[in-house]
This record gives C-alpha cells, sequence and structure tokens, in this order.
C-alpha cells in the first residue's frame, strides 16, 4: 500500500469514529448507518460489489424508510466510500451525487480505491448499529471525568481506535492531575489492545514494556482511581509471555473498582500518621 492509500485510509478510519460519537451525542444522526447497513447486508447476501439501487430502497423499506425522502446523497457524500453508476461508463461520486438522480438500473458501490477498506468499513457499520441501539446514555461531556468514561465504554466494548481518538479529541476537557495519569493509562491500553487486535505482535510488546514503566512511575497515584489498575502489572507480564508465545491475546474490560468506604477510626488514625511530627 502506498503512502497516500495509507493516509487516506487513516483519514476515513478517524472519519468514521467521528461519526460514532455524533450519533451517540445526538442519537438522530444513526440514521445515516441505515444506507451503510442496506449496501453491506446485500453485499453479503449476493456477493457483489455493485448492488442496484432498487434493492437498496427495498431494503430501506424493511426499516421503514422512504426512499424518497430519505436524504440518501447527502449521506452517500458525507461517508466518501460510494460511488453510483449509471450504464457502462457514467460514474456519479463525490459532489455529483447531490444534483444526480438515478434511473432504476443504477447501481451503488464502494470506490475501488477503498475496496481493501469495505470487510472493515462494514464491520464497523454493524458495530456502530448496535451499540447507537444500545447506549441512550451518551452525551457530550462537560468534564474530564466524563470524557474517561466515555472512552472507558468505548474500549470496553472492544472500540479500541474510537477509545483513543475520542481521548484525543477532548483532551482539552482533561485538567487536573488525576484525570491526566488516567487519560494516559486508557491512551496506552487503547493503543496497545488496537495493535493487539491487528496482531502487530512486536509493537505490542513495545507498548507492554512501555505501559508497565508507566505504571511503576505512577504507582501510588494509580492507587488511588476508581478503576483496577492495581492488578494491570501482571496481567500485563501474564500477556507478554503469552504474546511470546505466540498465543492470540486480548486485554481485560477495564472495571471499575468499587472500593470500600473506610472506617471513621481508620480515618481518624491515618489523619494522625500524616501529620508531620509521625512521619
Amino acid at each position: 500500500m502506498n503512502e497516500l492509500l495509507k493516509r487516506r485510509e487513516e483519514y476515513l478510519r478517524r472519519k468514521m469514529s467521528h461519526l460514532l460519537f455524533e450519533i451517540l451525542e445526538y442519537p438522530p444522526k444513526k440514521e445515516l448507518l441505515y444506507i451503510g447497513l442496506c449496501y453491506c447486508q446485500l453485499s453479503r447476501i449476493y456477493n457483489l460489489d455493485e448492488i442496484p439501487i432498487s434493492e437498496i430502497k427495498n431494503c430501506l423499506g424493511k426499516y421503514l424508510i422512504d426512499f424518497d425522502s430519505y436524504p440518501w446523497r447527502d449521506y452517500l457524500l458525507e461517508l466518501e466510500f460510494f460511488y453510483m453508476r449509471e450504464g457502462e461508463n457514467t460514474f456519479v461520486k463525490g459532489a455529483g451525487l447531490v444534483v444526480y438522480t438515478p434511473s432504476e438500473e443504477a447501481t451503488v458501490s464502494i470506490d475501488p480505491r477503498y475496496g481493501f477498506l469495505k470487510n472493515s468499513f462494514c464491520q464497523k457499520v454493524y458495530r456502530y448499529w448496535y451499540i447507537s441501539q444500545k447506549w441512550d446514555r451518551f452525551r457530550k461531556p462537560n468534564d474530564g471525568w466524563e470524557v474517561i468514561e466515555n472512552a472507558v465504554r468505548l474500549f470496553n466494548e472492544g472500540l479500541y481506535e474510537e477509545a483513543s481518538l475520542y481521548l484525543d479529541d477532548y483532551l482539552p476537557y482533561i485538567k487536573s492531575s488525576r484525570e491526566l495519569i488516567t487519560y494516559r493509562v486508557i491512551k496506552k491500553l487503547s493503543t496497545l489492545a488496537f495493535l493487539l487486535d491487528r496482531e502487530k505482535r512486536e509493537e505490542a510488546l513495545e507498548e507492554i514494556k512501555s505501559l508497565k514503566e508507566f505504571l511503576k512511575e505512577f504507582n501510588k497515584e494509580l492507587s488511588d482511581l476508581p478503576f483496577d489498575f492495581g492488578k494491570l502489572s501482571k496481567e500485563l507480564k501474564k500477556l507478554g509471555k503469552s504474546l511470546k508465545g505466540g498465543k492470540k491475546v486480548y486485554l481485560p474490560p477495564i472495571r471499575l473498582e468499587r472500593k470500600r468506604k473506610r472506617s471513621f477510626w481508620r480515618r481518624f488514625l491515618n489523619f494522625f500518621r500524616d501529620l508531620p511530627i509521625f512521619r
């Protein structure tokens, strides 16, 4: 893959991630996914790359969507993956879709330049649809901790790249040192999980080493956070051994740790222990 295609792939992957964030923060936006769902379903059923527009219409009807009132041109344009073919030699894509009126023989297909992304695109469309149906309390964050909680939800759904990009998008919301340390751990975990998912073993091993060093450096600060990062070092050690042994490995979900509230006497004794005279 040449450098231009790599940059284009990264751009489209980021675009899809940001589309998910928009859908989660503004649920009516999820209707954009219908045309992607229909294309991917029909392409899989018929084992074709080009799907007749008549089939797309029928599929949308099953979702109770009227094709004539559905802004499909805008959605195809926004997704950027698709083009339409009319006859043998007329291809319509980009801004040309806005003024295009297809015949019944017209077909919809993913741009051949991005054919290698078809499976990835369809997997994301299916996953995003599932998430948009499952989550009904996802909102634009008001502070750094809400950014972290939303990123953890994405991570725990296996959306590692999306979790990482979400943290990047809302980095200005991260203010306190506590939030920043948590941000860095989840960012590193998201990067590691993405590398494991792509089976990039050498890069994953380097990321494990980097993460273990970070956990050691900020051990005290991490122990005060409401996540079970305390067991993470041991898990990373086991994961590294399995990875070196050639096994397929995955990161476990990030769990909220329900810490028991300390008793009055424990807090009372700790108060005196922390006084300078007792240090």
